[in-house]
């Protein structure tokens, strides 16, 4: 059959084993995965691997050509027409491919392109050179293809293929929901060598099922543990920490955190308990997040690091080295959380990981009811701890916006602001009841330390994971996760310190921050700060000339007055102040350089 017009049959037929061959030719190039990756030594995750290097290449190889051909064989069935366009598509494929195995090999990341805007002349050259290489082999194998295959009446094993191929998909799925539900890192790690993947997560739906215990699932991952894993893939610290801080003199600490609490929304008449400890605390007045959301605000906070390092430490249950600092020290450590310490946080597997007792929040409460029990069980802890030890402490409150009322009621301070449409007016009126509720539950924990005489040595941390937005910017945006303008990322950060003195800190501060500071003013440790942090001390006098933030799939480079932001699949915007489009593009190519540095230095 050689007629332009070619029969719907055959052309899928050739199609789908053009596909699957060049998959073949894709797993030859991605081999290169597989020689860095450090393989565990467990079956599941030797099978996990294999199973998924097979499925995902073969998506990347045929879904595309599926998705951009099959329209023109049901409506055109013009042969010339679909080899060209799949032959084209195969050749870019493989050639990006390449590219991506060495931008990995070199940076443990894939290609994106910020990566691509260093590469020099000579890199574009051979990558020219490598696509005409390959245009002329694939033009040469569709030929073969359709003479071998499309043609040949005989039989169907081509259907075979594709069941144990689209079976090999499937069942990698499935074991890394699994593997993920129970933490079972030899399968988890292996996410982030392939690219453009992004593997199935259903842990909720699995407990809901009860399908999996969480609370035996958590069990079973602190007697696993997860640094064995964690050394073949990080290399996070850089040096072990020398710190030398006698124990003797350690201070009590307690981080109480309010999702998404706005520095502007602290108001005396609204948030007195906190307008009160302002005034009284060393407060940072232009300190952000390292993350639009939740679980990378708190990457941010606890870690030190930038948010493209999260699915890393996430895979490999690898907890921050400050975490570790503290339970090296005789601290008594109550952790309460009304978010709860699983999804959306996923702390119990980052920041937390391998900590005990990690109660997760009640589903068939109220979110008001939840926040109120923390406190209860705030106060039930510090009564019974080990009076003669230390405590570390964190009090986490989750706003309820959608247990109070939506009805206009009692006038509220600020009602002038956010008047612009009805959506704003009415998320603004529950975001701050939902705030003055906390307010007087952070009174109750304040009150709790000064009973007891705390507060002399206590460093008391009140912050916020990231910002939050009433359409600030004008652009339809309300809440948070959903850009990195100045109002999602700012944060909220005031602290008391014993022997240090209160006012205002202006200059610009970051979450990445926080972890220097408490590891070389608590603990004394004398590491370089870039031995495990992208931050520097709080009180260096220093502002971020730029710093990292992320989402849950983005990420985005910050400057004072522009953004830098990647989307999933390497798409890059360039944004001002307003967060709109600027006419100067220009990448700062050190300043590129800068932020890969700080994204691949912790990995192997």
């Amino acid at each position: 059959m050689t007629e332009l017009r070619a029969p719907r049959r055959r052309l899928l037929r050739w199609i789908g084993w053009f596909g699957v061959i060049n998959a073949g030719l894709f797993a030859l190039v991605a081999q290169r995965y597989l020689w860095l990756y450090h393989f565990p030594g467990d079956g599941i995750g030797i099978v996990y691997a294999v199973l998924t290097f097979v499925g995902h290449l073969t998506l990347l190889a045929v879904v595309p050509m599926f998705i951009v051909l099959l329209p023109f064989v049901i409506v055109l069935r013009a042969r010339r027409l679909v080899m060209a366009l799949g032959v084209v598509i195969a050749a870019c494929g493989l050639s990006l491919l390449f590219l991506d195995t060495n931008v990995f090999a070199e940076h443990r990341f894939h290609l994106g392109a910020l990566t691509a805007s260093l590469f020099e002349v000579s890199t574009w050259v051979f990558s020219g050179i490598l696509l005409v290489i390959f245009l002329a082999f694939e033009a040469m194998l569709a030929g073969i293809v359709w003479q071998n295959f499309a043609l040949a009446d005989g039989p169907r094993r081509g259907r075979i293929l594709a069941v144990v191929l689209l079976g090999c998909w499937f069942a990698s799925q499935a074991i890394h929901i699994w593997g993920d539900a129970v933490g079972h890192t030899p399968v988890t790690q292996f996410t982030r060598f392939m690219p453009l993947y992004y593997p199935i997560h259903a842990k909720r739906d699995l407990a809901r099922l009860g399908w999996v215990d969480p609370e035996m699932a958590r069990r079973q991952r602190m007697l696993r543990g997860s640094l064995e894993a964690a050394d073949g893939q990080l290399n996070y610290p850089l040096k072990p920490l020398k710190c030398t801080a006698a124990n003797d003199d350690l201070p009590n600490i307690i981080i109480i955190l309010i999702d998404a609490l706005r520095p502007d929304a602290i108001d005396p008449k609204l948030t007195p308990t906190l307008a009160t400890f302002r005034a009284d605390a060393m407060y940072f007045n232009q300190q952000y997040s390292g993350g639009n959301s939740s679980r990378m605000g708190l990457f941010s906070m606890f870690y030190g690091l930038p948010s493209t390092y999260w699915q890393a430490f996430y895979d490999l249950q690898r907890a921050p080295v400050l975490m570790d600092e503290i339970k090296a020290r005789p601290y008594d450590v109550g952790l309460f959380s009304a978010v709860g310490f699983g999804s959306p946080t996923l702390i119990d597997r980052t920041a937390f990981a391998g900590w005990p007792d990690l109660t997760e929040k009640r589903h068939d409460m109220a979110v008001t009811d939840r926040n109120k029990i923390i406190t209860t069980d705030w106060l039930r802890w510090l009564e019974q701890r080990t009076h003669d030890r230390p405590f570390f402490g964190l009090v986490y409150y989750d706003p309820p916006m959608k247990d109070v009322a939506l009805e206009p009621g009692e006038p509220l301070p600020m009602d002038d602001r956010f008047t612009h449409n009805e959506k704003a007016r009415t998320l603004w009126r529950q975001y701050r009841l939902a705030i003055r509720m906390l307010d007087s539950e952070v009174q109750v924990v304040l009150n709790s330390l000064r009973e007891r005489n705390l507060l002399d040595d206590t460093i008391v941390i009140v912050t916020s994971d990231h910002g939050y937005e009433f359409d600030d910017n004008g652009i339809g945006h309300y809440g948070h996760a959903s850009n990195f303008s100045t109002v999602q990322l700012r944060a909220t950060l005031m602290m008391h310190w014993p022997g240090k003195s209160a006012g205002a800190i202006d200059y610009r501060t970051t979450h990445h921050d926080l972890p220097v500071t408490l590891l070389q003013e608590v603990f004394g440790c004398e590491n370089p700060p870039s031995d495990y942090s992208v931050g520097r001390n709080l009180f260096s006098g220093q502002s971020w000339d730029w710093m990292m933030a992320g989402s849950y799939t983005s990420h985005a480079i910050v400057e004072p007055g522009r953004v830098i932001v990647s989307h999933p699949g390497g798409f890059v915007e360039v944004l001002g102040s307003d967060y709109r489009p600027v006419q100067d593009k220009t990448l700062n190519v050190q300043l590129i350089q800068d932020s890969l540095e700080a994204q691949r230095r912790y990995l192997k």
